[in-house]
């Protein structure tokens, strides 16, 4: 996976011309000080974030699809096109939610379907809904409807904490931060641990397909 040879310094010049010298320079004390190494060590972390993927896109999939059922529940299947729903949102949100809807509907016109407003919503839109602000509206019952494998300690404050703290590192990969030395391992289990609320074999599928621990054993040395 890593390439075991140093670049010619012309080479190493101009590849880091290309990515800035400034977003190299976060691996250099990782890398002891070696140029070359600081690069091998931002592919290792492109590499870490892409075997993040799958369980990441598990994880938010699920959680989506989780807190929906409480708003169909009590907003019914067009719950997007309901005023009493839209008169709960914040302004952002409720922005959100309009453009969302007039881009969906450019898109599929007649076949328009809450599962295209849900896909097309963000994680951030999701995990506002599992905010104090909502437990009338959505919680009241608790999140056992939403997350049938919540512990009698998992409620639904300790959920919107393992959601957003994803949600953060999500945002981090998607704009190709390192995340190689904040513990992308601890961020593996919650995702997993996300899926596993929702679902048994889900999560099962998500660790068995992981290959997170393999790239970890092939962080490139001197």
């Amino acid at each position: 996976m890593q390439y075991p040879f140093s670049c010619l310094p012309a080479v190493h010049s101009d590849i880091e011309s290309t990515l800035s010298p400034a977003r190299l320079t976060r691996y250099i004390p990782a890398a002891g000080g070696d140029r070359h190494l600081a690069l091998r060590l931002y592919i290792w972390n492109a590499r870490l974030c892409e075997s993040l993927y799958l369980p990441m896109q598990f994880a938010e999939v699920a959680a989506r699809n989780a807190i929906q059922k409480p708003v169909v529940g009590r907003f019914h299947s067009r719950w997007y096109e309901n005023p009493r729903f839209i008169h709960l949102l914040p302004a952002r949100m409720k922005n959100e939610l309009i453009d969302t809807v007039r881009r969906e509907r450019k898109k599929h016109a007649a076949i328009l379907s809450q599962d295209h407003i849900v896909a097309g919503l963000s994680l951030g839109f999701w995990v506002s809904l599992m905010t104090a602000a909502y437990d009338k509206q959505l919680w009241a019952h608790g999140v056992k409807a939403a997350f049938p494998h919540a512990g009698p300690r998992e409620n639904r404050e300790y959920i919107r904490a393992r959601l957003d703290s994803m949600r953060r590192f999500r945002n981090d990969i998607a704009h190709h931060a390192a995340i190689f030395d904040r513990s992308p391992q601890k961020e593996f289990q919650n995702m997993i641990h996300i899926t596993g609320l929702v679902c048994a074999n889900t999560f099962w599928l998500s660790k068995q397909l992981s290959r997170l621990q393999n790239v970890i054993n092939e962080r490139p040395r001197l």
